[in-house]
């Protein structure tokens, strides 16, 4: 996906973009267990890498049990370690983790299924 056309959708329609700085203490955890979010981080570097080469990475996820249809051994989503970030990602069908301090920005809106579906549809064009 390309991130700096999706950026410019999500301006036109005024959604408003939050980078760390200006998201509250826990705030991505309290909207991913509402439902699906959008948002951006940067990756871990691969193994020998230097830090800055670590790939930017737009995710759609969501910690709302209701939408995930994988469930990890003990019924629930996995459990949160400190200064890491859990998610279901929507694109891939699977759990993912990240460090906080990678966090690049979230989107200010928390889509249900269905509005997934439509805004999905629209950029993944």
């Amino acid at each position: 996906m390309d991130i700096e056309k999706i950026s410019s959708d999500k301006k036109e329609e005024k959604i408003p973009f939050f980078t760390p700085e200006g998201l509250s203490a826990g705030k991505l955890d309290d909207m991913l267990k509402k439902g699906i979010v959008h948002f951006i981080y940067k990756k871990k570097p691969k193994k020998g890498q230097p830090e800055e080469s670590g790939e930017t990475r737009e995710a759609w996820g969501t910690r709302f049990m209701d939408v995930v249809d994988k469930i990890p051994h003990g019924g629930d989503c996995p459990p949160k370690n400190v200064g890491y970030t859990v998610y279901f990602d929507i694109e891939k069908g699977d759990w993912r983790v990240f460090s906080e301090e990678r966090l690049v920005g979230v989107w200010d809106h928390i889509y249900s299924s269905d509005e997934f579906e439509k805004e999905y549809s629209k950029i993944s064009k």
